[in-house]
């Protein structure tokens, strides 16, 4: 299995920096996914890897190996694309075993190695079926075997669902998981989808205008972002800006004018700081017996999304605070117009100093 390292590469698209000295190591048999707004260089770091574009400094090793021009058919990857290219002429057995023919493998080795992969990727009663005779899913199954064909350790994923109707996306993303973990294989997986990154990998990195912000753990990434741009990016938060009001040793106590005062486990700041409070709308309680960090507000606005309900609260001081509420059977939520009381566990409170830049350009996906 292959460590994949990238040591300061950067590329150049005239003015437009789309990786800006980018170090990232992919250890062997380690999924990692890639997420970031549309533009941050995401897409130009997996084809740099895979050899379809050249960075204009830095190195780039796939096990060991420096592959800096060295062309993509001898840097031993697969590379599966969001456009499912199939053969339209061929049979799902022919697609599959197209590589190894083509480069003269033995033909008993290869239909060996496409039976076990067929089996692996549960499509065997349709080898005799052509592209257009399969669904969606099936075809992107297809394209992913193909690519395992190679016999490659590593496998590139740019967008691979990307074209997938929400439910297939659902169910193909675990398959491609247990694939790689099957067979050991180290994966990159660039993706738009947050929640399929979440779901699926070992590692995170979240990108913005050509750099890597942060990368960890999903849960690390959700629950203790380091950064407010995470924070705001890997799912959603509320943001408040205040000072520092005391520091102990059971965490902060922070100032958000108008009267309002919240606490924090976090332990880091000064006296008189300026921060961002910032909180996930699903760690808000509604109503309930506490003395510590408890808003009001009046509702302004209701969405319901099966049997999770979005309540948007105006505060007295015109803040917009997004609560996020899972509904039990028969239960009836709130309504607009409603006055509420809700407050956030002290542990669920996030703090940051305030951006030099502003909280707006800090939070900003462009």
């Amino acid at each position: 299995m292959p460590e994949v390292r990238l040591v300061n590469v950067t590329k150049r698209y005239g003015r437009i920096l789309a990786n800006d000295h980018i170090n990232l190591t992919i250890r062997d048999g380690e999924y990692v996914s890639v997420i970031g707004p549309s533009g941050c260089g995401k897409s130009t770091l997996i084809k740099s890897i895979a050899g379809i574009i050249e960075p204009d400094e830095g190195e780039i090793y796939i096990g060991g190996r420096k592959v800096n021009n060295i062309p993509i058919e001898d840097r031993g990857i697969g590379y599966v694309f969001q456009d499912i290219a199939l053969f339209p002429h061929m049979t799902v057995w022919e697609n599959i075993t197209y590589g190894p023919n083509v480069k003269g493998f033995p033909p008993e080795e290869t239909e060996m190695i496409a039976q076990e992969i067929i089996e692996m990727i549960k499509v065997s009663a349709r080898v005799d079926a052509y592209p257009d005779e399969l669904s969606g899913g099936t075809q992107q199954k297809i394209a992913v075997a193909r690519a395992l064909m190679s016999r490659s350790s590593l496998m590139l994923l740019d967008e691979p669902l990307g074209a997938l109707d929400l439910k297939v996306r659902a169910v193909l993303r675990y398959e491609l998981r247990r694939i790689a973990k099957d067979l050991g294989i180290t994966v990159l997986h660039v993706t738009h989808d947050q929640e399929e990154a979440m779901s699926i990998s070992d590692r995170v990195v979240v990108m913005r205008k050509g750099r890597i912000v942060e990368s960890g753990k999903p849960i690390q990434l959700y629950m203790r972002p380091k950064n407010l741009f995470t924070a705001n990016f890997v799912g959603e938060a509320n943001f408040l800006v205040g000072n520092i009001e005391k520091v102990s040793e059971e965490g902060l106590l922070i100032d958000l004018g108008d009267g309002l005062k919240v606490v924090s486990t976090e332990a880091k700041g000064n006296i008189g700081d300026r921060v961002v409070v910032a909180f996930r709308p699903e760690f808000v309680v509604l109503g309930g017996k506490t003395d510590k960090n408890i808003f009001s507000g009046e509702i302004t606005r209701i969405v319901y999304s099966g049997s999770l309900v979005r309540i948007t609260v105006e505060t007295p001081s015109g803040d917009e605070i997004l609560i996020k509420k899972s509904l039990r059977f028969g239960e009836s939520p709130p309504e607009t117009g409603e006055k509420i009381t809700f407050s956030v566990p002290p542990e669920n409170v996030l703090v940051y100093p305030y951006p030099e830049a502003g909280l707006h350009r800090e939070l900003s996906l462009e």
